[in-house]
């Protein structure tokens, strides 16, 4: 077996290698960016969901109480045989 001539690649093989460089040189920095980057907006979207079902879970609390502390007020006002206008009852 013998190995092959070297042939001369030609005056435009050097730039040719090179855009194919170029381009393979893009596409593994798109790719490698591309992974964690799609990681990332993941985790943001798991993150903001927690967080608004947390703030929604407050929000329900404070609604609830508010709600409980209103008809106790209410409840503490309208004791029976006391009335709001005194000349009423005469």
């Amino acid at each position: 077996m013998r190995p092959e001539p070297q042939r001369d690649a030609g005056p435009g093989s050097t730039a040719k290698s090179g855009l194919a460089a170029v381009g393979v040189v893009a596409f593994a920095v798109i790719c490698c960016a591309g992974g964690p980057l799609l990681a990332a907006v993941a985790g943001g979207l798991a993150f903001g969901a927690v967080l608004g079902i947390g703030a929604g879970v407050i929000a329900l609390v404070v609604l609830v109480a508010l709600v409980v502390i209103m008809a106790r007020r209410r409840r503490a006002c309208d004791v029976p045989g006391v009335h709001a206008d005194p000349g009423a009852s005469r």
